[in-house]
């Protein structure tokens, strides 16, 4: 009964929630910025549901990221390095991940923009008992490990770069 109650105490335990609030500089002008964030989102298989231009804010919908994880109390199978779920309670497991992207774009100076990249991460909760197994009961906010966010930055940058010099090549400024 002690073990029991330990299981169930820490399963339901509080995340640490890794919020991006810092703006990274990506060594382009704001409309290359922007394109190149557009298309990486894009490449990267996300829906953008929201996008203003002029405010520089794009978010996107959901998309499945992980869709082999599973949780339960005891075990935790294909983990991934984006996010942590954490444990669920006793009779509750977790299966797969999806992850939203706000992001923000801020004209800084000619040839530089700053960036924010904010994701999100969830995951389906489920029964896991004898008798009612696999009957789902809602979303369960995962915390991010920070990690999703620095390669989306990194492909924006890396894009931007490429489309410029792409653009040096054809002499076009």
């Amino acid at each position: 009964m002690v073990c029991a109650g330990i299981l169930i105490a820490c399963g339901g335990a509080e995340l640490h929630r890794h919020v991006a609030r810092d703006f990274r500089r990506v060594e382009a002008d704001f409309s290359q910025a922007w394109e190149a964030a557009i298309r990486t989102l894009g490449e990267r298989g996300f829906e953008v549901l929201a996008s203003d231009r002029p405010s520089g804010m794009i978010e996107t919908g959901w998309l499945d990221i992980n869709p082999g994880f599973v949780a339960t109390v005891f075990t935790t199978d294909q983990e991934d390095r984006y996010s942590t779920c954490g444990k669920p309670v006793l009779g509750q497991a977790f299966r797969a991940k999806q992850a939203r992207l706000a992001l923000t774009l801020s004209a800084v100076r000619q040839g530089e923009t700053a960036l924010r990249v904010e994701a999100f991460f969830r995951t389906q909760r489920y029964t896991d008992t004898i008798l009612w197994s696999d009957r789902p009961l809602g979303d369960e906010a995962c915390s991010s490990r920070g990690r999703f966010e620095e390669e989306i930055r990194m492909e924006i940058q890396f894009r931007a770069l490429s489309d410029r010099r792409d653009r040096l090549r054809r002499g076009v400024p």
